[in-house]
C-alpha cells in the first residue's frame, strides 16, 4: 500500500476518534460518546486539493493550504446531497460537525448552518434551516469546533436535499481546515 494512502487512512482513523470521542455538542449541551453513536456516513475535508477562491495558503493547521472567509467572501465550505444518496439515511438522527479554526477576533458573526430543502415542490420549499455559532477559545490561534445538529426524523426524506456550510455573517477574516462532517444514529 502506498505511503499517502496509509497516511490518509490513518489520519482518517484519528479523526473518527477524535470526533467521537470530544464534547461534539455547541453551545455546552451534553454530547454523544463514541459508544452511544453509529456513523452512518462521513466526510472528511483537508482543503489541500480544493480548486476554490475560498482555498488559503496564509495559515493551515496541516498541510499547506485551509479553508478562509473575508470580507469579500461571505459563504465557506459547502456540502449539499440528497439525503438518499446517504447510507441508511432513514436512521440519521444528528449531524456532527468538527473542525479547526483560527479567529484573531473573540465573536466573528460567523455561524455553521444545516438546510435540509424540497426541491421538488414548487416553489422550492425549505424545511429546516438551522445556523450555529462557530466559537473558539482561543485567538490568533487553532482550536477546536464541535458542533452538533439534530434533525427531526419528519425532515428524513429520500429526495430532500441536506446542505451544510459556513455562512461569515460579519464578514471578518478567519481560517477554518480538517473539517469532518458525520451523520450519526444514537444507539438507545
Amino acid at each position: 500500500m502506498p505511503r499517502f494512502l496509509v497516511f490518509i487512512v490513518a489520519v482518517r482513523i484519528e479523526f473518527l476518534l477524535w470526533g467521537c470521542g470530544q464534547n461534539i455538542a455547541a453551545n455546552g449541551s451534553s454530547a454523544a460518546k463514541k459508544d452511544s453513536v453509529s456513523v452512518l456516513y462521513s466526510e472528511f475535508h483537508d482543503f489541500e486539493s480544493v480548486p476554490d477562491a475560498q482555498i488559503d495558503s496564509t495559515k493551515a493547521f496541516s498541510g499547506k493550504r485551509s479553508g478562509a472567509l473575508s470580507p469579500k467572501i461571505e459563504y465557506g465550505f459547502g456540502m449539499e446531497k440528497f439525503l438518499g444518496e446517504i447510507s441508511s439515511f432513514k436512521s440519521v438522527e444528528e449531524v456532527n460537525v468538527s473542525f479547526k479554526c483560527w479567529m484573531n477576533k473573540k465573536d466573528p458573526d460567523a455561524v455553521f448552518v444545516l438546510s435540509i430543502d424540497n426541491y421538488n415542490s414548487i416553489p422550492n420549499k425549505n424545511i429546516m434551516w438551522e445556523g450555529k455559532p462557530i466559537v473558539t477559545s482561543k485567538l490568533n490561534d487553532w482550536d477546536d469546533v464541535h458542533i452538533n445538529f439534530k434533525i427531526n426524523k419528519l425532515f428524513i426524506v429520500r429526495d430532500y436535499t441536506i446542505k451544510l456550510y459556513i455562512w461569515n455573517k460579519g464578514k471578518n477574516t478567519f481560517y477554518f481546515d480538517d473539517l469532518l462532517l458525520d451523520f450519526i444514529k444514537t444507539k438507545k
